[in-house]
């Protein structure tokens, strides 16, 4: 799905930059085909049934993950490359599936159902994608008592002291990384995904404001603020505003 159709645009480029464009079920040649062929009701139900159970299966598959046996071990992996931390694979992905439930809820194909079902599933498989994504980050618990922002670097709250790389990579992490990461993943889902799904939007909606903003989000952005008070820094409101606009 990703990678023959390129539909999250990560290998586009002109010129030296980077290029992206929304992609839609209309673009594909193989569509149109269908579409020019006088629309007729045999071919209206060929193509829907592609839609259906090639199309939405692959989308859906590329939001799951796969369980693979390593060492003795089951692992589980990503089917497909999304990554719900990105703002612009989400953009193509979103995009792609409006696409498709706008073909299906259309007067001429009339089947409600199937955007129902697929809007259910694609809910689903969402939630289950950024729980996992979720569990498998890693959130470090950071004392912020006796350090302090300056300018680029970060050193002991006195002054005296500036932390290695190591530790700086860690407090780093730990605070502004984390804080980025964690709110754009929200913004994602507010303002990308919840408009498509929003009917069955319930669960995920649920999870996104009591894990991940109370649990997650919020104590990670005071931890920032009280090591960046030092410097008059705004950061931790920078990087929460675009959830607040969401």
């Amino acid at each position: 799905l990703c990678q023959r159709w390129d539909l999250l645009g990560l290998s586009r480029s002109i010129e030296g930059e980077s290029q992206l464009r929304m992609n839609e079920i209309s673009e594909f040649r193989w569509f149109q085909c269908f579409k020019s062929n006088n629309g007729t009701s045999l071919t209206k139900d060929v193509l829907l049934q592609i839609i259906e159970k090639e199309i939405v299966a692959r989308l859906l598959r590329s939001l799951s993950f796969y369980n693979e046996a390593e060492g003795g071990e089951s692992t589980e992996h990503l089917y497909g490359v999304y990554n719900p931390f990105s703002a612009d694979q989400t953009k193509h992905m979103c995009a792609f599936l409006k696409s498709i439930l706008g073909y299906m809820s259309t007067e001429e194909t009339g089947t409600s159902n199937s955007c129902e079902k697929t809007i259910e599933s694609v809910s689903v498989a969402l939630l289950s994608l950024v729980r996992k994504c979720i569990e498998r980050m890693t959130i470090p618990v950071l004392n912020p008592s006796n350090i302090k922002r300056e300018t680029n670097t970060f050193v002991t709250k006195d002054g005296a002291i500036e932390f290695d790389s190591e530790k700086k990579d860690a407090i780093a992490y730990a605070s502004v990384v984390q804080a980025k990461e964690l709110c754009t993943l929200v913004t994602n889902m507010l303002q990308f995904w919840y408009p498509i799904i929003r009917d069955k939007a319930g669960d995920l909606l649920k999870f996104v404001f009591t894990d991940i903003i109370s649990h997650r989000i919020i104590p990670v952005i005071q931890t920032l603020q009280t090591i960046s008070n030092e410097c008059n820094c705004d950061l931790g409101k920078t990087l929460i505003s675009d959830v607040l606009d969401a």
